[in-house]
């Protein structure tokens, strides 16, 4: 039987125990106890490949990183794709599958691995409501949005804008969902979203996203003197940055930073942490608000800023601020005061952080902007490793140049101090695990895929009993 340790499963092998037992435990003899079955694991690799008849999803399976070679051709266990899916390794028990479908509820699913070492499906599939960003707490994984207005409204009939959460109790295989309103969140009229859920010293740290006014902040006396004509006069936008008529998008605040801490998944009662160091901590592609808030082994939480806000048309709603990094000592209620913001953009040769993760003590992994802010996530092809308590910025050697790289792996994979993230080339070569050492922040070639994108990399266990 496989061993999740959740409650209902819990309740289960209970029962089988003391059914497999004699009603008086001191006549129990050895023979009466199970043989534990071996553990199996592998490594795994969510990719896709384009075909005659469309696009398909597989999961590979592969007992090392640093050699050979596994493919999607007639291998894997196939899943259904959609474009926008978003893999979440759940420790090393379950791969979810986390769909986006555009705006519309997507049907998510988890995966484990069997203990032949065979990739299948948990029975149980979810249809979560639309999502911009996601995180782990506990024993769920909670995906948030922020683009729809809620039942609240004012006098004059607006609807008070909130955050959207579904939640997936991993134990449980149960859903639910929940809606915080955020309208002046942060005491100023402004309506925001949140970017990552990150677990870290007890407590969910999440940065804030300032979305500018919504017809009800602006009702509310929200919009700043002299900024009355950024109030738009009609509906427009697209997507995700689809907006109505008496909306002010973006926020006032570019020069601003701020984290919410909240006790638990409640979300009631946040202690709000603020900078004027750093502008908000996002990155940003299309209508996603990618986490680049990340704790290290200690517990201190650093705030990578990719400076966005620059993006902005108007130059008021610009931030003058370059893309930094700043830290929140582990329990601590303000920004460290004997950190200020180290400048990534200084130490890059001009290059703006866009993405971020942990990797192992202090080191941070950093995927670079090379050309430029921009919404849609390209031109990001240089990695770069950040020590976060000695503040030494270095570029990765040892990857291909930057310019035959198409992307990398949206969830790269640690294990012993190291990083493992795949890179797709433009030059016809099969894309490679490319296993990253963050104290010489160089790369090295290992296993090769045969697949046109790589999704996610990490690690299955089976955990039979």
């Amino acid at each position: 039987m496989r061993k999740f340790y959740t409650r209902a499963l819990g309740v289960l092998m209970a029962c089988q125990i003391v059914s497999a037992c004699s009603d008086d435990d001191n006549n129990t003899i050895e023979a009466d106890i199970p043989t534990p079955a071996t553990e199996a694991s592998a490594y795994v690799i969510a990719a896709q490949t384009a075909g005659a008849s469309g696009t398909a999803a597989y999961l590979l399976t592969a007992d090392m990183l640093s050699d050979g070679m596994v493919s999607t051709i007639g291998n894997g266990f196939e899943t259904a794709y959609t474009s926008a899916t978003t893999w979440i390794f759940y420790q090393d028990k379950y791969l979810y599958r986390l769909a986006y479908n555009y705006g519309s509820a997507g049907t998510t699913a988890a995966y484990y691995l069997d203990s032949n070492g065979k990739i299948q499906q948990r029975a149980r599939e979810y249809n979560i409501l639309n999502f911009t960003t996601y995180g782990i707490y506990q024993d769920k994984i909670i995906a948030a949005d922020a683009s729809s207005a809620t039942d609240t409204k004012d006098s004059q009939g607006n609807a008070a804008y909130g955050i959207h959460f579904s939640v997936i109790d991993v134990e449980a295989e149960t859903t639910s969902t929940k809606t915080l309103i955020t309208e002046d969140f942060l005491g100023n009229k402004e309506r925001v979203m949140f970017s990552g859920l990150l677990e870290a010293n007890g407590k969910i740290y999440t940065a804030v996203v300032p979305l500018g006014l919504s017809p009800y902040g602006v009702a509310a006396g929200g919009v700043k003197p002299g900024n009355e004509d950024l109030v738009a006069s009609g509906d427009g936008g697209t997507g995700g940055g689809s907006y109505t008529a008496g909306t002010l998008t973006n926020t006032q605040y570019p020069d601003e930073c701020w984290v919410a801490v909240f006790d638990d998944d409640s979300f009631s009662n946040p202690t709000l942490i603020r900078t004027d160091g750093i502008s908000w901590a996002a990155g940003r592609m299309r209508s996603a608000y990618y986490q680049t808030i990340w704790a290290a082994d200690n517990g201190d939480v650093y705030v990578f800023s990719p400076s966005f806000a620059k993006s902005n048309s108007d130059p008021r709603q610009q931030t003058s601020l370059n893309s930094g990094v700043m830290r929140i000592k582990a329990g601590a209620s303000v920004f460290d005061p004997t950190y200020p913001a180290f400048d990534i953009e200084q130490a890059s040769g001009g290059n703006p952080v866009y993405r971020c993760w942990h990797i192992t003590d202090d080191y941070f992994l950093l995927q670079m902007y090379t050309k430029g802010l921009n919404v849609q996530g390209s031109g990001t092809t240089r990695l770069a490793i950040f020590k976060g308590n000695s503040r030494e910025f270095k570029y990765v050697t040892g990857l291909p140049d930057a310019d035959n790289i198409a992307s990398f792996s949206k969830s790269p994979y640690t294990e012993d101090g190291y990083c493992y993230t795949t890179v797709v080339t433009t030059d016809g070569a099969k894309p490679s695990v490319y296993r990253i050492d963050p104290v010489t922040a160089t790369a090295t070639a290992g296993l090769a895929v045969e697949a046109d994108e790589i999704g996610a990399i990490g690690k299955l266990k089976s955990y039979n009993n």
